[in-house]
């Protein structure tokens, strides 16, 4: 090699280590680590009663017949999921079409609906029925409308989101059963007969502010419902839940302060057992990534973690269970917010007190669940301690006109059961029933227990 070769040769390997070393400085200047956490709550052992269907947490709280311009409504869940499970067991949708004139879809005659306590989106509605079109072009609904599906191969179901006011139709076909059980169900209809008493079905009448809002439908005489005398035991041991949600217990630590309650942490995750109120926090923080991760399926993601995390059976009774009650999805903070509360009786419970947590929270961050909240007991009932008639159609109007609140804020109403514990009587609590409206995503009571006229301090009559 001559000297002048050699020159070349040394200016050539000094240019390739420049640049190798720009190139090295630059993916340090831009590198942005995604740091993963150990190992997913979920991959620690499951605990609880038994794993539920999707079908048996998110399902209406009301359901309403549509015959001859007449109305019929039950709030009762037995009934409604009769109903409810024979139609997504039977039915197959083919394709999706957006709806316009909201007008045309209050005018199919006979049909049934149900109401949602909140929206849902559309990987719900994929887990719910069989649907051979993925493109879905409604996001989110609360409302489906099943106009008469007794005959004929193209018929079609109707899909509303009542926040908006967006509606679309959906071509379904229906089995031979689901059409011979649906046409049953008109023929035979008599809302006077022993069945509809016993099924807590009632005439209704419907109320809507405008015709840009939701249509809600109130029974036209004051129901009567049972109330309950109850307390409550443990329902769950902190070993099963810490062995639950930690995936490495030798890297787990207990911190007792007081009596008063425990943290267990590794860490990283908390789990935090409140003894003076009897319910646990689990926390865990998400990812340290600086990027946004939009959850593309919040419910079905917090229904499967708790589905290993104690599940949504709270007992071997089939009366007791949590049922999807909330979503909320902030954009101020990115989180998703999923509320499934107890339901007794039939009957969704509700409480103010810290002391009675009816509900399961879950809040997911970054496409990961990040703190996790229920109570730790299990409400028992000595028995029924009288019957409690509710308001009547014209009797809720007049509560709603009375209400500090703009009606056109009414997202939804139902009935439900109090948590009550101002009586003096020989149980822990009472349960009350009891009309709920639901303003800006949250259920509250339409009347005061003890501004109710008649009965006495728990509000029997």
């Amino acid at each position: 090699m001559t000297k002048k070769q050699f020159e070349n040769f040394k200016t050539v390997l000094l240019n390739v280590l420049v640049l190798t070393s720009l190139f090295l400085t630059w993916q340090i200047w831009t590198f942005e680590p995604e740091y993963e956490k150990e190992a997913a709550p979920t991959e620690a052992s499951p605990v609880g009663i038994k794993e539920v269907s999707i079908n048996e947490v998110v399902k209406p709280n009301q359901l309403v017949y549509h015959i001859d311009n007449q109305h019929f409504t039950s709030f009762y869940s037995n009934t409604i999921d009769s109903f409810y499970n024979e139609f997504i067991s039977g039915m197959k949708i083919k394709s999706f079409t957006m709806e316009n004139d909201m007008k045309s879809i209050r005018e199919n005659g006979n049909s049934v609906e149900l109401i949602f306590p909140t929206l849902l989106s559309n990987d719900v509605l994929k887990k719910l029925v069989s649907i051979s079109k993925d493109d879905i072009p409604l996001s989110t609904f609360d409302r489906i409308i099943i106009p008469s599906i007794a005959s004929g191969k193209n018929n079609e179901i109707i899909f509303l989101n009542t926040s908006n006011g967006d509606g679309m139709r959906a071509t379904v076909e229906a089995s031979n059963d689901i059409k011979e059980w649906y046409s049953n169900v008109f023929s035979s209809f008599e809302v006077n007969s022993s069945e509809a008493e016993e099924n807590k079905i009632f005439r209704a009448k419907s109320f809507q502010v405008s015709d840009e809002l939701p249509t809600f439908y109130i029974p036209i005489q004051g129901p009567s419902l049972a109330a309950f005398g109850g307390s409550s035991d443990e329902l769950a041991n902190e070993e099963d839940f810490k062995e639950a949600l930690f995936p490495e217990q030798d890297r787990v630590e207990k911190n007792s302060f007081n009596n008063i309650s425990d943290l267990y942490t590794d860490g990283s995750r908390d789990l935090t057992f409140s003894h003076e109120n009897e319910f646990m926090v689990f926390k865990n923080p998400p990812s340290t990534t600086s990027r946004y991760v939009s959850n593309e399926s919040p419910i079905l993601d917090a229904y499967g973690f708790i589905n290993k995390h104690f599940g949504f059976r709270i007992t071997d009774y089939d009366d007791d269970e949590y049922v999807l009650n909330e979503w909320i999805r902030s954009s101020d903070n990115n989180t998703d917010q999923i509320t499934f509360r107890l339901y007794t009786g039939g009957y969704p419970v509700y409480s103010s007190s810290t002391e009675d947590l009816d509900e399961i929270d879950v809040t997911l961050e970054n496409d990961d669940v990040s703190t996790y909240k229920r109570m730790l007991k299990v409400i028992q009932y000595a028995r029924e301690i009288g019957d409690r008639k509710l308001p009547s159609y014209e009797e809720v109007l007049s509560l709603l006109d009375e209400g500090s609140f703009k009606k056109t804020e009414i997202q939804n109403i139902t009935m439900g059961f109090t948590i009550d514990r101002s009586a003096e009587q020989n149980y822990e609590f009472t349960l009350i029933p009891q009309w709920y409206v639901k303003l800006n995503n949250s259920w509250t009571p339409l009347q005061s227990i003890s501004n109710e006229q008649g009965g006495e301090s728990v509000g029997l009559e």
